[in-house]
């Protein structure tokens, strides 16, 4: 009876061993296919990171341009504050120009509007659109 057990038991080792050895053989082709898709996207990313430092770098150098662009607006908008107060207490004329650019435009948008209806009403063979 003891020579059945120890019989069972090195039967049972050797299953234990023969599934685990499949196990690890299963999980090293997993491991193996990923190790070549990182391999993969390792060289992919090494082609694209200089590419992407070069765009930074053309962003870098429009964002400092425009900088460049905004300071020297707000100085020239500065100056021309200071000399709009001189030029507004001693004319109206720069109101006046501005209510007739602001009537031109409204009459410019009114037409416009209107020009489309007509269009509309063409197309559409004369009817309403409801």
């Amino acid at each position: 009876m003891l020579n059945f057990l120890w019989l069972a038991l090195g039967i049972g080792s050797l299953l234990v061993a023969v599934f685990l050895s499949l196990g690890l053989l299963r999980l090293m082709r997993t491991l193996a296919i990923v190790e070549e898709t990182l391999l993969t996207a390792d060289e992919a990313m090494k082609e694209v990171v200089p590419e992407i430092k070069g765009s930074l770098g053309n962003v870098n150098d429009i964002t400092a341009s425009v900088n460049v662009g905004l300071r020297t607006a707000g100085a020239g908008t500065a100056r021309l504050g200071n000399d709009l107060g001189d030029r507004a207490a001693r004319s109206g004329r720069g109101l006046r120009a501005a209510l007739f650019g602001a009537r031109v435009t409204m009459a410019s948008l009114l037409n416009a509007e209107a020009e489309q209806t007509v269009a509309r009403r063409a197309a559409s063979g004369g009817r309403s659109d409801g």
